[in-house]
């Protein structure tokens, strides 16, 4: 029997409405629903819920269902990504810290000027190509500032276009302050992200 099949089948056995298991599950009814006709799938947690709510063991509901193991090794999969992901993230803003400080304080010659800037481009490149392979796979688009400030598409384009002058802005008054703050600022986001999403 598959994994809906089931859900929905001990829910009338227990006669219980998707109302009453949304509202023991903290969910919405049309998540309930959309498990049942599996549109999509409970985290882990709300497994063990369901689990012991149906009184039904994990291996019972899981079993002949390969939509659901196969959802299960995606997410331990993207959890696992999260942290890549991550890394590539702060890595890149490091690297561009990095030139910052170089053209203010001629830490390095023009050779390693050059190498450090193509060092950013490269690891901005790195960064987008990794993006594009996992949301090639199905998980879901890197958007930091969706993801902690619960923005959309527009607000991301509007922190983008108030953080990448303020960075700029260090170069202009040859100030190191401006792009400090910008990059740590990349850094708690991505520490944020980072948590929430593992």
């Amino acid at each position: 029997m598959q994994f809906g099949d089931r859900l929905k089948q001990q829910r009338k056995i227990k006669n219980l409405t998707q109302d009453d298991v949304a509202t023991k599950l903290n969910v919405s009814r049309q998540t309930i629903s959309s498990w049942e006709n599996e549109k999509s799938y409970p985290d882990i947690k709300s497994l063990i819920s369901l689990s012991d709510m149906y009184d039904i063991s994990l291996d019972t509901m899981l079993k002949e269902d390969s939509g659901m193991k196969e959802f299960i090794e995606k997410n331990d999969l993207r959890k696992n990504l999260v942290g890549l992901r991550c890394t590539t993230y702060s890595f890149n803003v490091l690297i561009i810290f990095l030139n910052l400080i170089s053209y203010h304080h001629h830490v390095f010659t023009d050779k390693y000027q050059i190498f450090l800037l193509i060092l950013a481009i490269s690891s901005l490149w790195i960064m987008n190509s990794f993006n594009n392979f996992t949301e090639n796979m199905g998980f879901k688009k890197f958007n930091i500032f969706q993801e902690v400030f619960h923005v959309n598409k527009t607000g991301e384009i509007i922190f983008a276009i108030v953080c990448i002058p303020i960075y700029l802005l260090s170069f202009v008054i040859n100030n190191l302050i401006p792009g400090i703050l910008v990059s740590v600022f990349f850094e708690i986001l991505v520490i944020i992200y980072y948590f929430r999403n593992k």
